[in-house]
């Protein structure tokens, strides 16, 4: 290999994507300047207690204020592009991206009302951008979505590559298989650096290619009395497309359900990733003519995301469609860790309704994105990098892939496992562990960013429930004058609630009722004396902390 090394050092900091399955962003920085490889979403894994998303902590970037030359985004997913609004109201960049990624990066701009069409540039493979000190050259990789993309980074401090989310698929359902060629060509000249997908570390063998999915859904297209409910993510234009030329091929139309499947057709057709003679597409309302063995329809919420199309349906709440017997519905996604319980509902949910629901491992419907260990470790030889770092997975994956690295022959020294806000330095061919620059995520509802501490208060008003003390006491003499009265929510109102209660006031008028010691203590003091009241007697009464909320007016 090549010393291709410089003094020059070049910082490695993961804000999101290491330590958890989505919010992927990496920042490469170096001589105050860095480049943000994507800005991503992750969804929380109990969305009881709200419907927002995580995004990011971009702090660092705002605190330290290096320049940033770029955002490069590396594919379509969400996991990977679905904070970019967040990052561009505080940051401006422009952002590079294939083709496919802009147009489900424009979708995303909208919905938040985001007037930055002007920052969006074509990525095309083979094409190289000089960044500052950073020189990107774009190579296509399989994946899960058209136009996926890894990178080559030529750094101050070598070349540095990031395989995007990938896997080695030799026959793709659409599209030229994985190129293997030019990953060797970087090898042969140098890598000093490996930024390689984890998600699937812990499997052993290879990944089935996207192609093989074609015989199962046709054999259950085939065996379907009824109509065809197939659900996807809607960025999946690959599995998309299978599916809708098999209904071409068997005498069905296709109905997209829901805005974001339908924009997602639209995309998939106007790039050429999908194609269908005219006629081939039905608005929801015209479908309602047709016999239902002549239907397929395509929708959303495979993760039993509320609201979503597949919700409704299982719901019987869908304006446009009620299942019944006969009906088959696919889930053909991967259960993402924390969703398990209401994907799980909501097939109940469908099959009580009759309709016959298939999903991994019922049948074969499902094959990942990401590559499996054969393929991690054909990637490493294809490279042969002098360091590496996994990204992309939780901790156990990261933990996999460097263990990979190691049996690769790549030494100790050179291999670093980077938790979100960690950062490595990259310099004089070492790879060395240096500060927590600080990472975080913020919860994102509504177009509107709070901490995610709330969805923990959330949990906790849901868990041990709410007492509201209300009181009144002089302004002249500080003493109570009224009260105090309470009101209780969400806490047991069976067996002798009413005396507990009770017991309460009377616990809370003896606390209070300290004459001048009362009456000299502050707004706040009082505040805080209630709360402990209410909640050492319930503590041990209940054995439940509820959230108190004292309200002293000043009469």
């Amino acid at each position: 290999m090549s010393d291709v090394s410089s003094a020059t050092p070049v910082k490695i900091l993961p804000l999101g994507g290491c330590g958890e399955i989505g919010l992927n962003s990496i920042v490469l920085e170096s001589q105050d300047r860095a480049i943000v490889i994507d800005a991503g979403l992750m969804l929380p894994s109990d969305r009881t207690y709200g419907s927002g998303v995580f995004v990011p902590s971009f702090d660092y970037l705002e605190r330290t204020r290096p320049h940033i030359e770029a955002i490069v985004l590396t594919h379509a997913h969400e996991d990977h592009i679905g904070a970019l609004p967040h990052l561009l109201r505080r940051l401006e960049a422009p952002v590079y991206a294939s083709e496919t990624a802009l147009a489900f990066t424009r979708r995303r701009l909208a919905d938040y009302e985001s007037p930055l069409e002007a920052s969006l540039r074509p990525l095309v493979p083979g094409q190289r951008l000089t960044l500052g000190p950073f020189t990107v050259e774009a190579i296509p990789v399989t994946h899960s979505t058209p136009d996926s993309l890894a990178l080559a980074i030529d750094t101050p401090g070598g070349l540095v590559v990031h395989t995007g989310d990938f896997k080695i698929d030799d026959k793709p359902a659409a599209g030229e298989p994985f190129c293997r060629h030019r990953f060797g060509e970087l090898g042969a000249r140098g890598v000093e650096l490996l930024l390689s997908d984890s998600t699937n570390a812990e499997r052993s063998g290879r990944c089935p290619s996207e192609s093989t999915l074609r015989e199962t859904f046709g054999d259950l297209m085939a065996g379907t009395r009824g109509r065809f409910i197939f659900c996807a993510f809607a960025s999946h234009l690959h599995r998309l497309r299978q599916v809708i030329g098999l209904s071409i091929a068997t005498g069905r139309r296709v109905v997209a359900l829901g805005r974001r499947m339908a924009e997602s057709v639209r995309v998939g057709l106007e790039l050429g990733h999908l194609s269908a003679p005219p006629g081939t597409f039905l608005e929801p309302e015209e479908a309602i003519a047709l016999d239902s063995d002549r239907l397929t329809f395509l929708a959303g919420g495979s993760q039993g995301e509320r609201l979503s199309s597949l919700w409704k349906l299982a719901h019987g709440v869908h304006p446009h469609l009620r299942l019944r017997h006969g009906d088959a519905v696919v889930l053909s996604a991967r259960f993402i860790p924390g969703n398990e319980r209401d994907i799980n509902e909501l097939i109940d949910r469908l099959m009580k309704l009759g309709a016959d629901v298939f999903h991994d491992p019922i049948a074969q419907v499902h094959v990942s994105g990401h590559a499996y260990r054969d393929e991690l470790a054909e990637m490493i030889a294809l490279t042969r990098p002098r360091s590496f770092v996994p990204v992309h997975g939780e901790y156990r994956h990261l933990s996999r892939h460097l263990a990979l690295a190691l049996e690769a022959g790549i030494p100790a020294a050179h291999c670093c496992l980077l938790q979100d806000g960690e950062s490595a330095v990259m310099a004089n061919g070492e790879l060395a562990r240096a500060e927590h620059a600080g990472s975080g995520r913020m919860l994102l509802e509504g177009g509107h960013l709070a901490d995610p501490e709330l969805i923990e208060e959330r949990r906790s008003l849901g868990r041990a429930g709410t007492v509201v003390v209300a009181l009144a006491r002089s302004s002249q003499t500080g003493r109570i004058v009224a009260g105090p009265n309470l009101v209780v929510r969400g806490l047991p109102a069976a067996n002798g609630a009413g005396k507990w209660v009770e017991l309460l006031q009377a616990e809370l008028r003896r606390g209070l009722d300290g004459g001048n010691e009362i009456a000299d203590r502050s707004h706040a003091e009082l505040e805080d004396e209630i709360v402990r009241i209410v909640r050492d007697r319930l503590g041990r009464v209940l054995g439940l902390r509820p959230t108190v909320l004292p309200c002293v007016m000043e009469v």
